[in-house]
């Protein structure tokens, strides 16, 4: 499998991405795909951990079991979902919305915006993970309960909320439940990288800290910590998933692949143990491939290939 370099990391702010046009244009900046015919599929992901183990447990199956080859493309949200309106990728397991509307042309939450302008490039055929939940969290020695504590207690928390990637549909509920509140905290972008490194430096010092976060993440059982009720329900009315979003040609063109798309549903306790071992420095290929083998046989795999 080859991977091509990914884009819009780091140097992109939101503000930009969400501009009219602006992740249009970043796409003539994308790699070039050596896409000899239709079947050689482009599987876009972002760079977070349930992303990872998703997209390349994705690219195992469908290359080992249906002969197509598959080319991974790295960018931020807004990025991929401009290339898939332009061509340049055909699948991204990672279209992450509240609720189940997705399944039936109604979109909220997350990344509901980026879809709603590429509507009519798109079919979302597929619960990729979830039911998830997300929400502002603290360690457990914080001795705030909601986010609407936050302002009284703006001192203790000095680095502000510390956030994950521009543009990601975390960061969007995170920007509505500033205003929604009135919150006196700058929410920092980041990555989830990032985000994950200052809550450690945070909690071994028992110093205070919040941030944007969601389950299942792996942090979640390394660090006692909890998430800050959220009355005006700003970062979560109802529970998140992700779902597999293609381009409508997906269906002519890799007719295989677009079915396994609509069946593949990765359970939150299998996608946890992979995300894990990315965690711990394994390669993304290599933990989907040790998580392949060991559910052979065991009746998740099996139903996302017939």
């Amino acid at each position: 499998m080859s991977k091509t370099p990914s884009i819009g990391e780091g140097t992109i702010s939101r503000r930009t991405l969400l501009k009219a046009g602006g992740a249009a244009a970043l796409v003539t900046g994308l790699p070039a795909i050596a896409r000899a015919d239709t079947s050689t599929m482009v599987y876009g992901y972002v760079d977070w951990s349930d992303a990872l183990a998703i997209t390349y447990v994705g690219t195992k199956l469908i290359q080992d079991n249906f002969g197509i080859k598959v080319q991974t493309l790295q960018a931020q949200p807004a990025v991929v979902y401009a290339a898939m309106q332009t061509g340049k990728v055909d699948v991204f397991s990672n279209s992450y919305m509240q609720g189940l509307g997705p399944l039936k042309g109604v979109y909220e939450g997350g990344q509901a915006d980026y879809v709603k302008r590429v509507a009519s490039s798109i079919d979302i055929v597929g619960v990729s993970e979830g039911p998830m939940t997300q929400g502002l969290a603290v360690p457990d020695y914080v001795t705030v309960d909601s986010i609407e504590q936050l302002n009284d207690n703006a001192a203790k928390f000095p680095d502000g909320i510390i956030g994950i990637d521009p543009g990601s549909g975390l960061m969007q509920s995170a920007d509505k439940t500033v205003k929604a509140y009135g919150l006196k905290l700058n929410l920092v972008e980041g990555s989830e990288a990032a985000m994950e490194a200052a809550f450690e430096r945070a909690y071994a010092r028992k110093q205070w800290v919040v941030v944007t976060t969601w389950q299942p993440l792996p942090m979640w059982t390394r660090y006692k910590m909890r998430y800050l009720e959220d009355p005006k329900q700003s970062m979560m009315a109802e529970p998140y998933y992700c779902f597999h979003a293609v381009r409508k040609d997906l269906k002519t063109n890799l007719p295989k692949a677009y079915d396994f798309f609509a069946k593949f549903h990765l359970p939150n306790d299998e996608e946890a143990k992979i995300m894990g071992w990315i965690d711990k420095g394994m390669s993304p290929e290599d933990a989907a491939a040790k998580w392949i083998d060991g559910a052979k046989g065991k009746g998740i795999i099996e139903p996302w290939l017939t």
